[in-house]
């Protein structure tokens, strides 16, 4: 039961932190082509490049965090399968 606890905590702290890339990405992107838009090309063109390395980082954490998941749900079936296959 720890061992779950301390997993849906892990689990929460890494949504919590695709969250935040993923939103910070988003405000650096509207803010490089607010740049652009006013001609500040180099510091847009930099901004954008900030924005897309945010969001590579939001989805590499959100993958981590998918995989946990899925190791976490197969612990889980197996445990629900030998418990049926013993009642049986």
């Amino acid at each position: 039961m720890l061992i779950e606890i301390k997993n849906l905590n892990l689990r929460l702290t890494l949504i919590r932190a695709m969250q935040l890339f993923g939103v910070l990405s988003l405000f650096l992107s509207v803010f490089a082509m607010l740049l652009l838009y006013l001609e500040w090309k180099l510091v847009g063109i930099y901004l954008f490049g900030a924005s897309l390395l945010s969001l590579l980082i939001s989805l590499g954490i959100s993958f981590w965090e998918v995989s946990i998941s899925v190791t976490a749900l197969r612990v889980h079936l197996k445990d629900l399968f030998e418990e049926t296959k013993n009642k049986v």
